[in-house]
């Protein structure tokens, strides 16, 4: 039993430690890091595929008139085919996720969000539908009567 435990640790350190001995090393090139940042890049960035440019761009515009933000906090993560010749571009908008189709001149159809609703996002929406309903539900103020002039 203590061998499976004494093999099961070291396998776990050397899982653990292989990224770090693979950042120390070095081909020789000189390394693309700021120099004031000494320590390396352990943690792999997130993969992105190519979206084409003239489909991206139209869509960040669109989300960032949508969501009130700077083009900048916006970028193009994946694209697929979508139906009738057009393209999903699958867009990271600050926090959240959006979904942009777009066709092929580069007209966008929609920009619509993917993120999950959070708890206080869905009680707003609520309280809102009540508060409309309630108003929905009074009668409508009668106009004061006009007295007959004689």
């Amino acid at each position: 039993m203590r061998a499976c435990v004494r093999t099961g640790t070291r396998i776990l350190l050397l899982t653990m430690l292989a990224p770090l001995a693979a950042c120390a090393i070095t081909s020789g090139e000189p390394s693309s890091r700021p120099a004031g940042n000494p320590l390396p890049r352990i943690l792999p960035q997130p993969l992105r595929a190519d979206v084409d440019p003239a489909l991206a761009q139209p869509c960040i515009a669109a989300a960032a008139d949508k969501y009130f933000l700077p083009e900048r906090v916006i970028s193009a993560v994946d694209s697929r085919p979508a139906g009738g010749g057009n393209t999903a571009v699958v867009l990271k908008v600050d926090l959240r996720d959006a979904l942009c189709t777009v066709s092929s001149s580069g007209t966008v159809r929609s920009v619509v969000d993917t993120s999950p609703k959070s708890a206080d996002q869905i009680a707003a929406e609520e309280a809102a539908r009540k508060r409309d309903a309630a108003e929905a539900a009074k009668p409508a103020a009668k106009a004061p009567k006009k007295k007959k002039s004689s």
